[in-house]
């Protein structure tokens, strides 16, 4: 008998969901920026180490989350450069001993999406965190650092794509 009214429960919200209209926003957000987009990622110049991993992780995410195919620049009815401005590590709780063990990662992310047919441009600026422990040691591996600007940059993403549907 649970699972009946468990069935029923889901497919009632799933009618009253459907009857409202409710689209999810990455699909007002795909709306906003067509189907044919290029997206450029300028990585900043102070922080190259990880740039060839991180740019692809930030093109794959957009990507992912939009669910849009890549078009060459010549091709493309919009473009999304996305820039990585800074990235900061910050200690938020230390062991016993007075070594770090929990860390904040903060980036700053600006968004610049061109609707070519449109010839409109609009600048967006994200921040994305990530907090992170490192158990038994405080340092910070290359593969820790990445991983967490990874994360940081996917939740900057996130807000770029939640702002680009909700101001379509």
């Amino acid at each position: 008998m649970i699972g009946i009214s468990k069935i029923a429960a889901l497919l009632t919200l799933l009618v009253v969901l459907n009857a409202c209209g409710y689209q999810p926003i990455a699909h007002k957000a795909r709306e906003a920026v067509g189907d044919k987009v290029f997206v450029e990622v300028k990585i900043n110049p102070r922080d190259p180490q990880n740039s060839v991993a991180l740019k692809d992780e930030i093109t794959r995410a957009i990507f992912e989350r939009l669910h849009i195919n890549a078009v060459s620049r010549e091709d493309s009815t919009s473009v999304i450069e996305v820039q990585l401005q800074s990235i900061s590590f910050n200690t938020l709780a230390e062991n016993h001993t007075g070594f770090a063990t929990f860390y904040r990662c903060a980036v700053n992310v600006e968004f610049k999406y061109t609707d070519i047919l449109a010839q409109k441009t609009r600048i967006f600026s994200k921040r994305g965190y990530y907090n992170f422990s490192l158990n038994d040691t405080s340092i910070i591996t290359d593969s820790i650092r990445l991983e967490a600007i990874n994360q940081a940059v996917l939740q900057a993403i996130d807000g770029f794509i939640s702002q680009m549907g909700i101001n379509k």
